[in-house]
């Protein structure tokens, strides 16, 4: 595989529209088809037109998902935010099952929870989806966090009560087929801000608990779900870059320390703490240094950038890999694509 279709692999962008007959969606999957991405991100609110973007009903879905299999490949990464409640791409006023918080999931009696878990799994199997960005692992730890306890994200304070919300989820999700990723690396619950907003400091607010969490699940599941890296500063970590940009964060802690041998995913680096501050394409290239996998863009967060983003993504990541920044680009690039397919194989076989 070439360098170039190598950088490809490790892509996942957001487009606009819900149909190939709309020529806006034409173009925007033409670009992706020329780099070659290894996935797509769904989205049902587009924020710059404030409208409808590729959601509407679950009949207009399966084909649009269909249509991106055909142009974009078999193996296509489909992936959206199905966490249920505040997050939910998938709304019951557009035709699809109905949601609850993980809040409420908590309470729920464990019968009717593998009973809801299941049936939101399968309806994502059933529309071709493969990748929920869910579940949220972050403690509630901040009543006022306008991004996780504030949106009810959370399914409580405890780490065995959120480990235990999460197992059933991931077990749901799998035997269904569908890969899980859980975030936000290394917690994002002790954070007032949020970081489609700005860099959220974490530095004098996480507690170990928040880490807690992602070990135990990483030592039960390991290469069996992935994980999201956040927008999160932890400065005594890493004094210059977030978790989804640190090598101390991806590779020191979450790979060494903590024994994850799966895909890491960044967070959208479309969001504002990382545009405002690191640009598209740095901000990929500092991701990939830092250990990982797939670099996710969904082109929908407030703020917003001209036309032509993942080519300039996918350019500054071929340019860096030319120009020795990246060490040992190819080696790297596979070792992901590597991760990446052992990942959706243990989906399918579950």
């Amino acid at each position: 595989m070439s360098l170039q279709k190598l950088v490809g692999s490790m892509l996942m962008f957001g487009f606009e529209g819900g149909s190939l007959a709309e020529k806006q969606t034409r173009t925007d999957i033409a670009e992706l088809k020329a780099i070659g991405v290894r996935g797509v991100i769904l989205f049902d609110h587009d924020l710059k037109a404030n409208g409808p973007r590729n959601i509407q009903s679950p009949k207009q879905l399966a084909k649009l998902i269909e249509d991106l299999r055909n142009e974009l490949g078999s193996d296509l990464i489909i992936a959206i935010d199905q966490e249920g409640g505040a997050v939910a791409r998938l709304d019951k006023h557009n035709g699809f099952l109905p949601t609850i918080s993980a809040v409420e999931f908590g309470t729920m009696l464990e019968i009717d929870q593998v009973q809801y878990a299941h049936k939101q799994a399968n309806q994502l199997a059933k529309l071709g989806i493969n990748l929920n960005f869910a579940p949220c692992v972050d403690l509630a730890l901040k009543p006022g966090s306008p991004i996780i306890a504030g949106k009810e994200r959370a399914f409580g304070v405890a780490p065995s009560e959120v480990i235990d919300c999460a197992h059933k989820v991931i077990d749901a999700h799998q035997q269904a087929g569908i890969g899980c990723c859980i975030k936000h690396f290394p917690g994002h619950g002790s954070s007032l801000m949020d970081s489609h907003l700005g860099l959220c400091d974490i530095t004098n607010s996480h507690i170990d608990h928040e880490t807690e969490v992602f070990k135990q699940l990483i030592t039960r599941f390991n290469t069996q779900i992935a994980v999201m890296t956040g927008h999160l500063m932890h400065t005594i970590i890493d004094p210059a870059l977030p978790a989804s940009l640190s090598k101390q964060h991806t590779t020191q802690m979450l790979r060494k320390e903590l024994g994850f041998e799966g895909v890491v995913i960044t967070d959208s680096l479309d969001m504002r703490a990382i545009r405002d501050h690191f640009g598209e394409g740095d901000s990929a290239v500092h991701a990939i240094n830092a250990g990982a996998d797939l670099i996710l863009d969904g082109f929908n967060a407030p703020g917003y950038r001209q036309g032509g983003g993942p080519t300039r993504i996918a350019g500054a990541i071929l340019n860096a890999a030319k120009q020795g920044e990246i060490e040992d680009p190819e080696q790297r690039f596979v070792e992901s694509c590597d991760r990446l397919d052992l990942f959706f194989a243990h989906a399918t076989a579950d």
